[in-house]
């Protein structure tokens, strides 16, 4: 059964799940469940002064929630029971992604992307941010992408509209991919769990379709498939050391069982004229995803 869940009609930016909360940004505001989504409430509900406005952007770990609003971060390293707001530059940019450190703990870095003004990072938990783009050469940045290794390679990805940028000082210094231009944008991307061995990871495109690189991210190229062909407005990677990779397209899920060496229909059936635009994995069954569109709905596979 895959119940569809209607809050108020609005665009689902993103949504970000763990340790059984899930957070929805929305053009509304930053929605919270903590039932795997049958029933929600205001995640800002007692932010004091907060006027509504969208979020764009959530990402999680532990404790700590980043959700990105126009021209600032918003803050909590308690799970949501307090929150403070940090300004990124004036005039106000607009977040388009987060991406969180897998060695947030130890390291406290965290990474805002803008539609305009390139990367913002944090190395304190989200207390201050910085604008770190030497060698950004297009800011325009649409995704963002730690590797699962960061801890000893250090290497960050951001997808742009020319392409593709990495960083292996931990964003301090970047440089560009050779990605072919005319696939660009990239908008989605997502490392394989087995990237230090493998050295696998995914880049999906506005119209052209997914693209796989298996050399740490140096070369790239198409993913062979006529499933994936058009838009890619997201890539989940599940599981390991066998990972399934989900990759959402603009009418449909297409799924790997093999971390990405063959393809096939997913069993998820969109509403019809839905406009998908993120996924994440279900706070609490493993093997479910939750999908929120355009029109507001989120809808679990549970």
């Amino acid at each position: 059964m895959m119940p569809t869940i209607t809050m108020a009609q609005d665009t689902v930016y993103g949504l970000a799940a763990s340790a059984g909360v899930v957070y929805a940004a929305r053009q509304s505001g930053l929605a919270r469940s903590f039932d795997a989504g049958r029933t929600w409430d205001d995640a800002f509900a007692n932010l004091r002064d907060w006027q509504p406005s969208p979020v764009t952007a959530a990402a999680l770990h532990g404790d700590t929630v980043l959700a990105g609003v126009k021209g600032a971060v918003v803050c909590s390293t308690d799970a949501g029971a307090n929150w403070n707001i940090v300004g990124l530059a004036s005039p106000p940019p607009t977040v388009t992604a987060i991406a969180i450190s897998p060695n947030f703990v130890a390291d406290g870095t965290a990474l805002v992307g803008t539609a305009d003004d390139g990367v913002f990072v944090t190395t304190d938990c989200g207390a201050h941010w910085t604008a770190w783009n030497f060698g950004l050469v297009d800011m325009h940045v649409y995704a963002l992408a730690f590797s699962p290794a960061y801890g000893d390679d250090k290497l960050i990805l951001a997808g742009t509209e020319s392409g593709l940028f990495s960083s292996r000082n931990g964003g301090r210094g970047w440089s560009e991919i050779d990605f072919p231009m005319s696939a660009a944008p990239v908008i989605s991307l997502a490392f394989a769990p087995t990237f230090a061995t493998d050295g696998r990871v995914y880049a999906g495109t506005e119209a052209s379709g997914l693209f796989v690189s298996t050399d740490h991210g140096s070369k790239w190229h198409p993913v062979d498939d006529a499933l994936l062909s058009g838009g890619v407005n997201a890539v989940l990677m599940a599981g390991k050391p066998e990972a399934n990779v989900y990759a959402l397209l603009e009418d449909k899920v297409v799924l790997s069982a093999d971390s990405g060496v063959t393809w096939q229909p997913s069993t998820i059936r969109l509403p019809s004229g839905s406009v998908p635009m993120s996924l994440c994995l279900h706070p609490t069954d493993a093997s479910a995803l939750l999908l929120g569109f355009a029109d507001g709905e989120i809808l679990s596979t549970a």
